[in-house]
């Protein structure tokens, strides 16, 4: 192991509402911390979780799908996910934490904030590309994904040999194309969450089949009449997050397309914002954009929708990285999967926020 002094600050106890701090409320800019739960008696822990799990935070929707929106989701609430997530992790009895998800996001707030807590188990958070590993002795390790996680691990291939069991805890409805590169380690498990901030975690599923089923957690419920035909994932439960004005939703929409199953489970079909219609065929522009990364080694790319006087509905192409390439080399790959795009830009680089979601538009790397 390297003699370098790390970067990753060991955090007081003292006030974690304040540093890291949760919500909007959370410190930044994000820099690599640790919090050593592990090193706390069950006396001593209590201070503190009592602390996290006590009072309201808030939060700011992405803003990816609409305006951003202010949701309240008490401590308790988050506990109550991270109980959940605790729940999918043990099988796996992993023994620390090492995390990418900031916690002034929902999904960060839960795991990487109160699952520690919950759980007893240290966490590092491990902020950028830029930022060395952290120094985890453990054997057994949670990785709290996020899009770019595996790109970053991939850089580290002697860091992660030396872990016996790898479980990631993925929040998102796509694996990026670096993730299949761990798909053939026995030593790892892939569980995937699908949430939102509106509803905190409401579904998960086990493995790397992109068509696999998901399952309900057992606290959420679909609302309204089941249908065999496709349509919004609708759901209750104790676990959504309270409006501005402090009243509670009894259900919310999501963005996500499902076909219903039964009363526990789904199939999942894509988000509205991010399908498109061309010349008849619907098309995942989220799926596209990751069978380019497939085909265009270490390159950043995004899809998005755009209007077309002709054909209603098309999208943009815009490419950052994975060496020389043309836009007309480009377009001639995306053509071969099935879907030409208006127009294809090379820029220097995608805008994306902090728990890796794209947020390029037309105007994205002038």
């Amino acid at each position: 192991m390297s003699t370098t002094a790390s970067p990753y600050e060991v955090l007081g106890f003292d006030a974690l509402r304040e540093r890291p701090g949760i919500g909007v409320s959370a410190a930044r800019p994000d820099g690599p911390w640790h919090l050593p739960w592990h090193r706390l008696s069950t006396t001593e822990a209590a201070g503190p979780r009592a602390e996290l799990f006590a009072g309201d935070y808030e939060f700011h929707t992405s803003g990816s799908t609409g305006d951003p929106v202010r949701r309240i989701l008490p401590g308790a609430r988050l506990r109550a996910d991270a109980e959940q997530l605790a729940r999918l992790l043990a099988p796996y009895a992993p023994e620390a934490v090492v995390s990418f998800a900031p916690p002034r996001h929902a999904y960060g707030a839960s795991a990487t904030m109160m699952l520690p807590a919950v759980t007893g188990l240290p966490v590092w958070f491990w902020p950028s590309f830029d930022c060395p590993p952290p120094p985890v002795a453990a054997r057994r390790v949670a990785f709290v994904a996020i899009p770019w996680t595996f790109r970053i691990l991939t850089r580290h291939p002697q860091w992660t040999s030396a872990f016996a069991q790898l479980t990631f805890l993925h929040s998102s409805a796509e694996l990026p194309a670096e993730a299949r590169r761990f798909q053939g380690d026995a030593r790892t498990t892939m569980i995937e969450v699908l949430g939102s901030t509106e509803t905190s975690a409401v579904a998960h599923r086990s493995g790397w089949d992109a068509a696999g089923v998901w399952t309900l957690f057992d606290d959420v419920t679909f609302a309204g009449a089941h249908t065999a035909e496709e349509a919004p994932l609708t759901v209750s439960g104790p676990r959504l997050s309270a409006l501005a004005d402090g009243s509670h939703p009894d259900s919310h929409e999501m963005d996500d397309l499902i076909r219903r199953l039964d009363d526990r489970r789904f199939s999942r079909t894509g988000r509205r914002a991010h399908l498109v219609k061309i010349n008849g065929v619907r098309h995942d522009l989220n799926g596209i954009a990751a069978r380019l990364r497939a085909a265009l080694p270490g390159a950043d790319v995004v899809c998005v929708r755009a209007a077309d006087q002709l054909r209603g509905e098309t999208y943009d192409v815009f490419v950052a990285g994975g060496g020389p390439l043309t836009a007309d080399g480009v377009r001639a790959i995306a053509r071969g999967l099935g879907a030409t795009p208006r127009h294809v830009r090379l820029v220097d680089r995608i805008p994306r926020s902090s728990l890796g979601k794209a947020l390029a538009g037309p105007e994205a790397g002038a």
